[in-house]
């Protein structure tokens, strides 16, 4: 063989092993990459978890209302002018009066205007036959000013026009007051002279009402009326039916209505509600509390007086009955109703939590275990299997019973209060060892 094919041949040997060997240094290579990769990605001893926190929920039902009401309409027959002697919403007496009759306008604003002075006199009088005896200390009547202010604006947020008058009085009594203290004034003779000539000039110009208007029946005064008086039978609310709800259809008011009485100890919150709404009322475990959430009316006791239904797959009529009244209520009408039928506190946990494993039955000599329901929980590195009882299931959470009743659980131990509960993780099983 010649010198140069035995160099050709030792040449393609060496090219053959230089290749054989990159690929061997390659799959080494990769197999400790590979090697290292899954060391890194793999997450088995990791979890998520969360803290048991106790939790209140509140179940409710939404749905729209009419409010029945005892109403008895008052009207006057006339074209003249009218005067509310009493404010809208204001209690009034079987026999009381509500309202003055004018001739004209005139004469009622000078009544109107008579009133406000007589009023303002009544305070100034009160002023001047103390002023001898006003304490020269005036931090007392600082401290009632701040007090009637605050009273001033809870009055005005309530929206009572009873407290609003009455708060503003106050007030102004207790700012003379404190003049009189300071020495800002030396009286009040000289204002009380000048608003008894307002008063008489009033007079002069007219200022005497030709009639009355008085209620028969006793209750909350609302100086309007809707059309809704009277068109659900206060006397038979509670047999209420869905068809009968279909008929109703609000009345025109008459022109010669001047408002109405609300009376009666009771009065109803009246709503259509789905079968499965009816199914979930039927079965509260509170008293029903009715919000109104586009009033200031919230929070209101109420008791179920009837859930007529034809069949349990059928819509239902819930008729609540109450019997707390305010202004605020008394103009209630057609109003969305939040009702609260169910209240659940115990702990909060994700439903991403619950698995279902074995515990051992509690008193058991040989051992026995049953499989339950219940949650992961870490203690230090290593995961304990918690039985629950489930008080109430929503969309992603659920609530759980702290101290459930004897017999309910199997093993007899259930989760506690900060308890830090898996929400996340890979093959769970009670003595992991995790992260």
């Amino acid at each position: 063989m010649k010198r140069s094919e035995i160099k050709k041949k030792h040449s393609k040997q060496n090219r053959k092993f230089t290749i054989s060997f990159a690929f061997v240094c390659v799959a080494v290579v990769a197999i400790i990459l590979l090697s290292l990769l899954n060391a890194n990605m793999n997450t088995d001893g990791i979890v998520d978890t969360e803290i048991a926190k106790r939790y209140t929920y509140e179940e409710n039902i939404t749905a729209a209302s009419d409010i029945v009401r005892k109403e008895t309409l008052l009207s006057y027959d006339g074209s003249k002018v009218l005067y509310y002697t009493v404010q809208d919403g204001d209690i009034v007496s079987a026999g009381s009066e509500v309202a003055l009759v004018f001739a004209n306008e005139t004469d009622a604003l000078n009544y109107n205007r008579i009133n406000e002075i007589n009023k303002q006199i009544k305070i100034l009088e009160e002023l001047n036959t103390s002023y001898e005896n006003i304490n020269t200390d005036f931090s007392a009547v600082d401290k009632q000013i701040e007090l009637n202010l605050k009273n001033m604006i809870s009055a005005v947020n309530s929206n009572s026009t009873v407290q609003i008058n009455t708060c503003a009085d106050n007030l102004v009594y207790s700012i003379n007051q404190r003049q009189v203290i300071t020495g800002a004034v030396s009286g009040f003779s000289e204002q009380i002279a000048l608003l008894r000539e307002e008063a008489r000039a009033c007079q002069q110009q007219g200022g005497t009402y030709i009639d009355s208007i008085t209620t028969d029946v006793g209750g909350y005064f609302v100086a309007s009326a809707d059309g809704y008086e009277g068109l659900i039978d206060y006397n038979t609310v509670t047999e209420l039916t869905v068809d009968d709800m279909k008929k109703l259809n609000p009345t025109t008011v008459s022109d010669n209505t001047i408002g109405k009485i609300v009376s009666g100890l009771n009065w109803y919150v009246v709503c259509k509600l789905s079968a499965d709404d009816a199914l979930t009322l039927s079965h509260s475990n509170v008293y029903p509390t009715l919000t109104f959430p586009n009033t200031t009316c919230t929070d209101i006791p109420a008791d179920l007086a009837s859930l007529n239904q034809a069949s349990k797959q059928s819509d239902a009529v819930a008729v609540f009955r109450c019997n707390y009244m305010n202004t605020p209520i008394s103009h209630l009408r057609n109003e969305t109703v939040q009702i609260t039928v169910n209240t659940y506190t115990g702990l909060r946990i994700s439903k991403a939590a619950l698995h279902d494993d074995f515990v051992e039955k509690a008193g058991s000599e040989s051992g026995e275990r049953q499989k339950v329901q219940g949650v992961y929980v870490k203690h230090g590195n290593q995961l304990d299997f918690k039985e629950v009882s489930i008080l109430y299931a929503g969309a992603d959470f659920v609530i759980v019973d702290e101290q459930p009743a004897e017999g309910i659980l199997v093993s007899g131990e259930t989760l506690k209060l900060n308890d830090e509960v898996v929400i996340r993780g890979e093959d769970l099983f009670e003595g992991k060892d995790v992260q």
